[in-house]
């Protein structure tokens, strides 16, 4: 028969499951302080204490799910030593983002006997079925709220963080909230009611460096490939081409890719042009799935951005900007952000290489962004109308 796997080939691989954003290393290349940062939030619960709410924002990349996912590692295993009354519940926000589903979730973690409809049901006999079962348990939860800018509905929030003082649940019962975003204007989009109420302290997670992401790679390579398979340019070359921020997803993935083509192609060794290889093959993915997660007020900004240098035929300014990202927030019926968060929006873009956006003087006039578009607006606009939201637009 064939060998249709090519099994007796050089082998390339030795574990490539490192080389995947589940696997949880040992220890956090250049996040010592942010891994202290979570647990200190976490502590309290060791001693029957209130955990403290946080919200986590950063570039895409910077290690906010690793950290939070790593401290929770750490943090079973002393539930289980110290047979605490402690269950951390993690939730991908883009998966699981309805109250309902949520409550589920965590009841499925606390008490997984407890049997609830998944539907039917009004949402305060889901509350109600939750906090009989967090006071029956005896039971603290961390709930960890992994890419939060999808839920839902944002009440949620409020309804967890003030169970105790609702008197939901007992006073020696505590829930503790950590959300993860990758929009550094989250809080500034949800209700402030709901950012009042959970109290929580603001943490920001700055890009790795090279020199971090270069570290990062050596230790993944070491376990995913065979010996001297992996030349030594390519690791610099994958930290390179992770992008001006260093998102440490993208480099693991360039790394995978390259060995794949090389390993499909029988190449002696996985090099710096297989590299360049996967690079050019993932651009255009890793560019639509990254507008496809954006925040919905990015895109109307970014849709902005793309009509006026259609009809203009020219570079544009941050004002022209907001005006028409303000006539389609009414068109849609969301309500605007302010000309700070539209500014910094236009920043990010600039930032991510989608669009130019140098800022220019206006002499007495203050200051202005000269935007223009450097990556293809046609696919950039196609993929942004995937979103149903914005097909009337």
């Amino acid at each position: 028969m064939n060998d249709i796997f090519g099994i007796n080939g050089i082998q390339k691989f030795r574990n490539r499951s490192v080389l995947s954003s589940q696997y949880l290393p040992d220890q956090l290349v250049g996040r010592e302080e942010q891994v202290k940062e979570v647990a200190s939030l976490i502590r309290p619960v060791l001693h029957h204490g209130e955990p403290v709410n946080a919200l986590i924002s950063g570039k895409k990349g910077t290690g906010k799910t690793t950290v939070v996912r790593f401290v929770l590692k750490q943090l079973t295993g002393t539930i289980e030593k110290e047979g605490l009354n402690v269950v951390p519940v993690f939730i991908n926000c883009r998966k699981i983002n309805t109250t309902s589903k949520i409550i589920l979730e965590i009841l499925d973690k606390v008490s997984p006997e407890t049997e609830v409809p998944k539907t039917g049901l009004s949402m305060g006999k889901y509350y109600r079925a939750l906090w009989k079962a967090l006071n029956e348990k005896r039971t603290t939860i961390i709930v960890v709220f992994d890419e939060i800018e999808a839920l839902k509905n944002h009440s949620i929030l409020y309804d967890l963080s003030h169970a105790g003082e609702n008197m939901s649940i007992e006073d020696d019962i505590f829930i503790g909230i950590i959300g993860i975003t990758d929009d550094m204007f989250f809080s500034g989009r949800i209700e402030q009611n709901i950012v009042s109420s959970l109290q929580h302290r603001n943490i920001v997670y700055p890009p790795y460096s090279k020199v971090q992401i270069e570290q990062i790679l050596n230790g993944r390579c070491a376990i995913a490939f065979e010996e001297d398979i992996v030349e030594k340019e390519v690791i610099p070359l994958c930290a390179e081409l992770s992008g001006e921020e260093h998102d440490s997803g993208k480099s693991l993935r360039l790394l995978e890719r390259a060995g794949d083509i090389a390993d499909s192609s029988n190449a002696e060794k996985v090099t710096e042009n297989h590299v360049l290889l996967a690079n050019e093959e993932m651009g255009d993915n890793y560019l639509v799935s990254s507008l496809e997660n954006l925040p919905i007020h990015s895109k109307l900004v970014l849709l902005s951005i793309i009509r006026l240098t259609r009809e203009l035929n020219d570079k544009i300014t941050t004002g022209q900007i907001e005006t028409l990202y303000r006539k389609f927030c009414d068109r849609i019926g969301t309500n605007p952000l302010g000309r700070t968060s539209v500014s910094g929006i236009v920043s990010e873009f600039d930032m991510k290489g989608i669009i130019s956006a140098p800022v220019r003087s206006r002499g007495r006039y203050g200051k202005t962004r000269l935007v223009s578009m450097r990556k293809n607006p046609q696919k950039i606009e196609n993929t942004l109308y995937s979103d149903y939201r914005l097909k009337e637009l």
